[in-house]
């Protein structure tokens, strides 16, 4: 399961404190809103250069104001490489995940929680 480096960071919000935190990643570290796929969820994804660094999702169930200990951050993401080698991994490790793929592009996904509950996504491209 080589890890490549960290993907990106997604951050789940109620939808007033997402435009708030978008505005906020925009204005104070310069990102760009750019591509997102067609999920189910809205949301936005900020740009580093060709890359999308911060990930915010508006989901309404979600605590937290523009105070410390505000909204959830949902997981971080690594860039890896390896698919079957890192399911394999996991299930001898007896670590539940979930695979997904992200629409309309060649990136399969495999989501777990690590002991303390803090998501974790590992980031395929090109290998589902």
């Amino acid at each position: 399961m080589p890890i490549q480096a960290i993907h990106h960071i997604n951050i789940r919000a109620r939808s007033a404190l997402v435009a708030d935190l978008k505005a906020f990643y925009e204005s104070v570290l310069g990102l760009r809103a750019g591509w997102r796929p067609p999920f189910q969820s809205t949301g936005h994804w900020l740009y580093l250069g060709d890359t999308p660094v911060v990930h915010l999702v508006e989901d309404e169930r979600a605590a937290g104001s523009a105070q410390r200990g505000g909204p959830n951050v949902d997981h971080v993401a690594f860039l890896s490489a390896g698919l079957k080698e890192s399911e394999e991994r996991l299930r001898a490790m007896g670590v539940a995940f979930r695979r997904t793929t992200v629409p309309e592009t060649s990136i399969t996904q495999l989501f777990f929680v690590d002991p303390a509950g803090n998501g974790v996504e590992l980031q395929f491209v090109g290998e589902g």
